[in-house]
């Protein structure tokens, strides 16, 4: 790995003015015109720099980071930012001086979760250079890799929310949207999607949240609902055991049951669904490598 950037302990410049009259902001345009000529050539790109910026009500992540020239990926993995839009408590954003993405050592959301694993996976020849980032009296460890970007399911994961499979090796049993009821005869809505699966599969968070209920009803079984950021929602349905407590903070892909038949069931299955703001979603639209 590069050699590290010593940010920690340092007052990262501010940035007062988005406009050449901020010679601190032209500073910054420089380094990203040097970055993309370098590049061009060939050429190693130049040192990485960070800045600080407050934005206003009127700023988005994406319009921030076109008046910056960095793709909205540098910015969101630097600042740990999950959507478009920028949290309501965020006062202060860094700003680098060259493009890339910032990998955490320690991934805490689902999209931190699949960088960290194309850094393992496709990244391994890379040479990033680790980065400390002192914040609130605490250190995070990043592992930058210049000029890289989000791959298409991480960019849909950063727009969309997009979630990771909640049990190995999905086998879809019963799709989203209307179908025969397996106990009426009926066409019924289906709100979500049945994986089929051994009793005693582990069942996965899909996305880092919190357990909002957990327990037992008579068409789910054993179940658990999930809160996540920007209105989203799981609930994994049927299972032979539950291994949360209610309002325990969850990571991605930390196990939250096992797979069985509990509630109105056919036989031992996953019945998983997505809510966005309380309505049901077809999460074959929100899985990686899946579609309807």
């Amino acid at each position: 790995m590069g050699a590290a950037v010593p940010l920690s302990g340092l007052e990262y410049p501010l940035i007062e003015d988005l406009s050449t009259r901020d010679p601190l902001f032209q500073q910054h345009q420089d380094s990203v015109s040097r970055f993309y000529r370098a590049h061009r050539q060939g050429a190693d790109p130049p040192h990485l720099m960070l800045y600080r910026y407050r934005p206003d009500s009127s700023d988005t992540l994406i319009s921030l980071a076109s008046r910056f020239s960095i793709p909205y990926s540098s910015l969101a993995t630097l600042n740990r930012i999950e959507g478009a839009q920028l949290p309501k408590d965020i006062d202060t954003i860094l700003v680098p001086s060259i493009p890339g993405l910032f990998v955490p050592s320690e991934a805490e959301s689902s999209l931190e979760v699949m960088l960290s694993d194309r850094a393992e996976e496709d990244l391994d020849e890379a040479n990033p250079v680790t980065v400390r980032l002192a914040r609130e009296h605490n250190t995070k460890e990043f592992a930058f890799y210049p000029g890289e970007d989000f791959t298409p399911d991480e960019r849909r994961a950063f727009l969309s929310v997009l979630f990771r499979p909640p049990v190995e090796h999905m086998r879809l049993t019963s799709g989203f949207g209307f179908r025969r009821n397996p106990f009426t005869g009926g066409n019924s809505f289906h709100a979500g999607v049945d994986l089929g699966a051994p009793r005693g599969t582990p069942v996965y968070a899909a996305a880092s949240g919190r357990v909002v209920e957990a327990g037992r009803s008579a068409i789910y079984g054993r179940y658990v609902l999930l809160e996540h950021s920007n209105g989203y929602e799981t609930l994994y349905g049927h299972l032979d055991s539950i291994e949360v407590q209610l309002n325990e903070r969850i990571s991605s892909g930390m196990m939250i049951g096992k797979v069985g038949s509990s509630g109105l069931s056919t036989g031992p299955h996953l019945h998983f669904e997505v809510r966005l703001h309380g309505r049901p979603r077809d999460p074959f639209q929100l899985l990686p490598g899946t579609s309807r």
